[in-house]
């Protein structure tokens, strides 16, 4: 880059940076998985996770059960029966199985027999309703 004309070393630092900025955010906004909690006749089984940015800031005193997660239930065969956000990891370990579904209190619930699943907006004021295919 020594010889290269200033435009031109410009525009490397800059692509640089920005594939560097790229493949930094693709890291820590990559979700990876913290437990499971398997239904009692063991058909359905709920995923949590979480981006790996709150496992870093976790190790600067961030506390594991206030992160954010995400929830997704899964059946015997793999299939998604849908996600939902929660805001502390902790409502996701309160995940009850309910007679056809499972239910969060405060966050939503899964209604396998219906065919559907709803949860809260993050303000609490409307209920998101999903199909499950």
């Amino acid at each position: 880059m020594a010889g290269m004309p200033a435009k031109k070393r410009n525009v490397a630092v800059a692509l640089v940076g920005l594939t560097m900025g790229l493949l930094i955010s693709r890291y820590l906004f990559t979700p990876i998985e913290q437990f499971r909690l398997h239904s009692p006749e063991g058909n359905h089984t709920a995923v949590v996770t979480s981006y790996r940015l709150w496992s870093l800031i976790e190790m600067l005193s961030y506390p594991t059960e206030n992160k954010p997660a995400r929830v997704e239930i899964r059946d015997s065969q793999g299939r998604s029966l849908g996600s939902m956000p929660v805001p502390r990891i902790a409502m996701a370990r309160q995940l009850k199985w309910i007679e056809h579904g499972a239910h969060i209190r405060l966050v939503g619930t899964w209604n396998f027999h219906d065919g559907f699943y709803a949860y809260w907006n993050d303000d609490q004021t409307r209920m998101n309703m999903h199909s499950i295919n």
